[in-house]
């Protein structure tokens, strides 16, 4: 059985969110919460299964989500 991707929601020191794949080192930064998690639910679509993580400003797991199938909740 192989790990699933992982998909981080971080919130940093200047209130902003960050959206990070495990394997990619660049951030994308969002000003909401809302708009992070539709850019999180968009990178996780195309790597099913994924884990979905949502951290606080002190890297505290604040919400966690698998995601492995059907339709995405952030597609409009």
């Amino acid at each position: 059985m192989t790990r699933p991707a992982t998909v981080c929601i971080d919130r940093n020191w200047r209130g902003q969110w960050e959206v990070g794949l495990d394997e990619l080192t660049k951030q994308l930064r969002c000003a909401t919460l809302d708009e992070a998690r539709r850019v999180a639910h968009q990178m996780a679509a195309r790597r099913r299964p994924c884990e979905l993580i949502v951290r606080d400003a002190y890297h505290r797991v604040i919400g966690r989500e698998l995601i492995e199938g059907g339709v995405d909740p952030g597609a409009s």
